[in-house]
């Protein structure tokens, strides 16, 4: 008997991902590929590099949009699809400082005092990543 769960490479249609998923509740807007810290209040809030306090990303968000207040659905881990993405395929993807919906995620590290490198994956092609969020930051002095 077959138990698990199967993470599929290629996420068939623009939008979608294949992986581990939890549903939380949003503090703001958000969108499909934004990613998220979970805040004091356990709700996803977006995430940015620009400090140390707005980083430790943890989750993605899978739906198209989520509105404030309302529950969404969330990835620990898997492959995102969005067909919008123009991703340097076996690049890596980190948390950007920007933190806005639809601008969490770049190939460019932070390199600018107090901003945080966090690692979230690596690209598969130019529309899909690999989401993997690792938790070891690195804090510029």
């Amino acid at each position: 008997m077959r138990q698990g769960k199967t993470v599929y490479a290629a996420p068939a249609a623009n939008l979608q991902a294949s992986g581990v998923k939890l549903s939380l509740v949003a503090n703001e807007a958000q969108a499909f590929g934004d990613v998220c810290t979970i805040d004091s209040s356990g709700e996803a809030a977006l995430a940015k590099a620009d400090v140390i306090a707005n980083a430790s990303t943890l989750v993605m968000c899978v739906d198209a949009t989520v509105s404030l207040g309302a529950t969404g659905t969330y990835m620990l881990l898997g492959v995102a699809r969005q067909d919008a993405w123009a991703w340097t395929v076996g690049g890596l993807i980190y948390l950007s400082i920007t933190g806005t919906t639809t601008n969490t995620l770049t190939q460019t590290a932070p390199s600018a005092t107090d901003e945080v490198i966090q690692v979230l994956g690596i690209a598969t092609h130019a529309d899909r990543m690999i989401f993997n969020p690792n938790l070891t930051q690195v804090e510029h002095a």
